[in-house]
């Protein structure tokens, strides 16, 4: 699976070579609100659950056809996953880190010598790496610590996800402030009762290197 996404990130390379690119760094904050698959187990979590932060970054490739309409495909590292906090037993953290690429159409609503405002939708593909859940005892401060086996009989995962994005650039010369909400349409297992789907909300900045 790994040679795969290596290999997408080549054909993306090869393509936007010899194109009007900008290649950029991107870096920034995920805000994850995960939710079960199962809506019983949902349900009895919803008013304890909490935005989890992650981080998120990587490289990102824009290409542009016109003023108005351009294309842009990313490979980032990504954290999601979830947060409750069980008041006064223990806050418990779902963290799941993902190799992803989106892509996405874009179409400027300004564009100036210096600045670009553009929305943009798109779709993502990612495929999970690692991950673990941590719990932290309200009383004591006690934490434990246990990575995701994805070879544990009892479980069965899903390491591929896959959904829908959408969010705004604000571009001045070099620098791109950006805000994005993805949600997945697959979930992290089809049979687990505690399988979870993603919902995340991002912010950061992209650093254009090259143009």
């Amino acid at each position: 699976m790994v040679k795969y996404f290596l290999t997408l990130l080549i054909i993306n390379i090869s393509f936007f070579a010899n194109s009007q690119t900008y290649f950029k760094i991107k870096t920034g904050v995920n805000f994850s609100k995960a939710v079960y698959l199962n809506k019983t187990n949902d349900k009895i979590i919803e008013p304890i659950r909490q935005l989890k932060p992650g981080i998120i970054t990587g490289f990102v490739f824009h290409y542009f056809f016109n003023k108005i309409l351009s294309f842009q495909t990313e490979i980032l590292y990504s954290q999601k996953g979830l947060k409750t906090e069980q008041i006064p037993f223990a806050t418990t953290y779902n963290t799941m880190n993902y190799i992803e690429i989106p892509i996405s159409g874009h179409y400027s609503l300004i564009k100036t010598k210096n600045s670009l405002l553009n929305i943009y939708i798109g779709g993502f593909g990612s495929y999970w790496l690692s991950g673990k859940y941590k719990r932290e005892d309200y009383y004591t401060g006690e934490q434990t610590s246990v990575k995701v086996d994805f070879h544990n009989s009892y479980y069965t995962y899903s390491r591929i996800d896959a959904g829908i994005l959408a969010g705004v650039i604000y571009n001045i010369k070099n620098i791109d402030l950006f805000i994005r909400y993805t949600h997945s349409m697959t979930g992290s297992s089809e049979l687990n009762v505690d399988a979870i789907r993603n919902k995340v909300f991002s912010l950061g900045i992209n650093y254009i290197i090259l143009k």
